[in-house]
């Protein structure tokens, strides 16, 4: 059970890549293949060929299990749910087992680029949302204001034109209507982070291009957006521009770093926000406020 909440303080869990068929796609990887990840810094651990998502049932299911117990006021899952869009298989096994939560606790959903297939279309992102839903909007929570962005736009607009500039309206809207709402602090979910070190790091697969990454930060911080918590590298970093805050939380899914396999449990009082990550082994019995 949770303390009492103090004003209005609460917290919420992001979990973020639970990946569906994600370990037995890199099972049996050979070192050419491991070495080209090792370039992006990212581990694959040599494994026997496998087949099928036990691992990512195994892990999504401990995720769901220790969030029914802890009770937050929502669970965020930042993107890649699923490894193949077009499996249907992985998607059942998704929505089963998060149905054991959503009936107790609300779940919100934002869009990975391996659930609409690495590319992003106007067909992939229409099936993103008959599946999860709208694939950008925004929630106030006891005067927080939480936008969700599809950063699959972000990364690579060019297989939806228009969509660009959608997004960009849409987060102007929802930074300016804080506000009025009486949320007094902002707070972003994506899956591609903004940027892991520095705001002026080069670009990578990993990361928003300069190109945009420069308009959405200069859009956040001139509302005095708190941050973004994301996704997408199976590994925690945590960075900074001025106040803004980016924080990259590593999977629930297959690791791809030191990091185990976890979540991040979020406290947001009305004068700060506090997070920390855990690996399943370490989560606590109870969350203090």
């Amino acid at each position: 059970m949770t303390s009492d909440h103090r004003d209005d303080s609460f917290f919420f869990i992001q979990m973020s890549d639970p990946q569906f068929g994600m370990y037995a796609a890199l099972s049996g990887s050979d070192e050419a293949k491991i070495e080209e990840f090792r370039r992006k810094r990212l581990i694959v651990r040599p494994a026997p060929k496998a087949y099928g998502f036990a691992f990512e049932t195994r892990l999504y299911r401990k995720a769901v299990d220790k969030a029914l117990r802890l009770r937050p006021e929502f669970v965020v899952v930042c993107g890649d749910m699923v490894h193949d869009s077009n499996d249907p298989e992985q998607l059942a096994e998704l929505m089963s087992i998060t149905g054991d939560l959503s009936g107790q606790v609300p779940v919100r959903w934002v869009c990975g680029n391996h659930d609409v297939g690495n590319d992003l279309t106007p067909a992939s992102r229409e099936l993103y949302r008959r599946r999860f839903g709208r694939d950008q909007y925004h929630f106030d929570h006891h005067g927080t204001r939480f936008i969700v962005l599809n950063s699959n736009i972000a990364f690579n607009p060019s297989g939806v034109p228009g969509a660009w500039d959608e997004q960009l309206e849409f987060l102007d809207g929802a930074l300016d209507g804080a506000e009025e709402s009486g949320s007094t602090r902002t707070v972003a979910f994506t899956h591609h982070p903004l940027f892991l070190e520095e705001p002026d790091e080069p670009d990578s697969t990993l990361t928003i291009p300069r190109e945009r990454r420069d308009i959405l930060l200069e859009r956040m911080k001139a509302r005095d957006a708190w941050g973004m918590f994301s996704g997408h590298w199976h590994r925690n970093s945590y960075a900074s521009d001025g106040d803004f805050q980016m924080v990259t939380s590593a999977a629930v899914g297959y690791p791809m770093g030191d990091d185990p396999s976890g979540f991040r449990i979020v406290k947001v009082y009305p004068d700060r926000i506090e997070h920390q990550y855990f690996g399943f082994d370490d989560v606590p019995e109870s969350v203090e406020l």
